[in-house]
């Protein structure tokens, strides 16, 4: 961890002061912004982070000019986890610091330090008077001319409408009613979700914007519009405009990216329900959008049951959907109680969706179980009442509704360990201990045997799965994001 994620807020008398890294505030922002998992690191195992010369020097300059009573901030969607960056913005060889922060009214702003004569020094302000939050924050050279844009997601406050405003720093500063130099926007447009992306191939990235309209009670449903644009002479240039599908709560998220070996494209994901998702894949071609997924031809509805996270699940340059269904052979218990697989399907650029990966992953723990090839198609997961365990593992057979227990995962906490595993060996349970994470020991127990009374067959079939036992640490992965 590094200085930049830390909040600091400032006193009157202008010292900064951590106020135990401001927990209230920083704590849920991260749960936000990175997806933590509930269980963390015993608080003796964290120590206190090294901070470099040269940002020591910027927070000694953030003391002397920050407004009293501000505090540093991440916005919300964050790729670099940071509140202090350091880039060379406006192309003369020397990095500038961009600071974010809440000011004394608890308004979001953003403020630009140059480097000159071995100080840091405030340059310009960048602020929406009307915006309570930052949602998004992304500096780019959009159209690859050696100028950097800088692109913020404002959450208006009140009625005001969430705003997409991009700024350049080739554009002349303009003093404020303060006398302060500040940046005026050149865009402004309302906005639901944004992100960037090379979604033509021509090795510029546009900017792809999800807008709403009739969020007022007066309609039904919003009606949501995904636009590409181009950035060109300073401004943004409509490319394409595209529909997208209404009954949802709100688009959560978008990628660009290689959606198969030969296309480009965009998935969006948006919220349906207090758990499930709508997915959509569109490829790029002959210079517009087309929906590939859903299929409703192929009875492919594009709904999960979880919230969905598509993205490149193996490293190969090509985004994959992710597909989520319900652990079978368990009808009738409860949403909490179910257990979900996810499939990772990538397009196979013409008219099918291929599987690269089918995993099942327990956020509670950040453990992700990779289900092995001997285990497809005859297995189903379970809630374990067992002490310590978090997940069952069954052989299944719908087709003879033959159902038996083949292992047990379990979570022990570091420091019960050594009992929990005397306890076992009296009891002569078969185990393995796996891997130690997050003050938890994990741990597997197989079934040695089929069922006695079961047919050959099934008996060969169970003994199969099993079998990967040997090597099942390597199945697993701890999820560090």
């Amino acid at each position: 961890m590094d200085v930049s994620i830390h909040s600091y807020a400032k006193n009157r008398r202008g010292k900064i002061v951590r106020a135990g890294l401001l927990l209230l505030c920083a704590i849920p922002l991260l749960f936000v912004v990175t997806g933590c998992r509930y269980t963390a690191a015993p608080a003796d195992l964290l120590q206190k982070p090294a901070i470099s010369p040269e940002k020591q020097a910027i927070v000694a300059a953030i003391e002397k000019y920050l407004p009293d009573y501000s505090k540093l901030m991440l916005p919300f969607r964050e790729d670099h986890m940071e509140a202090i960056r350091l880039l060379d913005v406006d192309g003369d060889g020397t990095k500038e610091a961009i600071v974010s922060y809440y000011n004394e009214y608890s308004s979001p702003e953003l403020m630009v330090f140059k480097y000159t004569s071995g100080l840091w020094r405030p340059w310009v302000l960048v602020q929406q008077p009307l915006a309570r939050l930052i949602d998004w924050l992304k500096i780019e050279d959009l159209d690859k001319d050696g100028q950097l844009e800088i692109m913020i997601g404002w959450i208006g406050a009140f009625d005001s409408p969430n705003m997409l405003e991009i700024y350049s720093f080739s554009s002349k500063p303009v003093r404020n009613e303060a006398g302060k130099l500040m940046l005026k926007p050149l865009e402004s447009i309302p906005y639901s979700y944004g992100d960037t992306g090379d979604i033509n191939d021509d090795g510029q990235l546009e900017l792809a914007i999800i807008s709403e309209i009739g969020t007022n009670q007066e309609m039904a449903l919003p009606e949501f519009h995904l636009t590409i644009y181009t950035w060109e002479n300073g401004r943004m240039q409509e490319l394409y405009t595209e529909n997208l599908y209404n009954d949802v709560n709100n688009y959560d998220r978008l990628i660009i990216g290689k959606i198969s070996s030969r296309h480009r494209g965009i998935i969006l994901e948006a919220s349906t329900g207090a758990h499930s998702t709508y997915s959509s894949m569109y490829v790029w071609e002959k210079n517009k959008l087309r929906l590939v997924y859903p299929d409703r031809s192929k009875d492919l509805e594009g709904l999960n049951g979880t919230p969905s996270m598509s993205k490149d699940i193996n490293n190969d340059g090509i985004l994959e959907l992710q597909w989520a269904r319900e652990a079978p052979g368990y009808p009738d218990i409860s949403y909490a109680e179910s257990k979900w697989l996810n499939e990772w399907m990538q397009w196979d650029g013409k008219d099918g969706f291929v599987k690269v990966k089918e995993e099942f992953t327990d956020y509670r723990y950040g453990l992700q179980l990779r289900i092995p090839e001997q285990w497809m198609g005859r297995y189903t997961l379970h809630n374990s009442e067992e002490q310590y365990a978090f997940v069952g593992i069954d052989y299944w057979n719908e087709q003879k509704n033959l159902t038996a227990e083949l292992a047990t995962l379990y979570a022990v906490p570091h420091k019960l360990w050594e009992s929990v595993e005397s306890e076992w060996k009296q009891q002569g349970r078969s185990y393995h201990q796996l891997l130690a994470d997050s003050g938890n020991v994990f741990a597997v127990s197989f079934v040695k045997e089929a069922p006695a009374e079961w047919p050959e067959e099934e008996r060969q079939a169970f003994s199969e799965m099993e079998q990967v036992e040997t090597d099942f640490v390597s199945t697993l992965k701890v999820l560090n994001d």
